[in-house]
């Protein structure tokens, strides 16, 4: 397994990384939109915003991969939620730690913001992302469309501040 890359907190001047990725995960998808002018608005409306934090994976200079977080209140969890609203990495770096290392970055900082809980869903055929999220703890809490939506939870431990 390569480890020579590294997972770091995207700032605002990676719109256009952002973008290029996003692109590349709606083609992997096989889905015509949201265009790459709406991936690009959305991104540094995003990037602007407190309760969102996206974090890039790269080997060398090369973007490799990213997850996108996001932060809110939940009465469900009795404080602060965050959601992994996207993971992806590019099909040539899958298997090399990448999916797996962005997810650790992200509890961190849902650990790191006092949250309580991490959520996330996925299709039931991404049998690599399942395995990753898992073995960090993740449970599967509900199933849509005859299981093939997957939706997972990860409390997280408390400190007392």
């Amino acid at each position: 397994m390569q480890a020579d890359f590294i997972v770091r907190v995207a700032e605002r001047s990676d719109v256009e990384t952002l973008t290029t990725l996003i692109v590349n995960f709606r083609d992997f998808l096989g889905r015509d939109g949201p265009t790459e002018s709406d991936i690009r608005a959305s991104m540094v409306a995003q990037l602007r915003n407190t309760e969102v934090q996206a974090f890039i994976a790269f080997r060398g200079d090369i973007p490799i991969g990213y997850a996108l977080v996001l932060f809110r209140y939940s009465h469900w969890a009795n404080g602060l939620e965050a959601t992994v609203n996207d993971l992806f990495v590019r099909e040539n770096e899958r298997g090399t730690g990448v999916g797996r290392q962005l997810i650790v970055q992200a509890l961190t900082a849902s650990t790191s913001r006092g949250c309580r809980l991490v959520t996330l869903s996925t299709n039931e055929m991404n049998v690599a992302s399942n395995r990753i999220y898992e073995s960090l703890g993740f449970s599967c809490y509900s199933t849509l469309w005859r299981g093939k939506q997957v939706y997972y939870r990860l409390p997280l431990p408390q400190t007392d501040a």
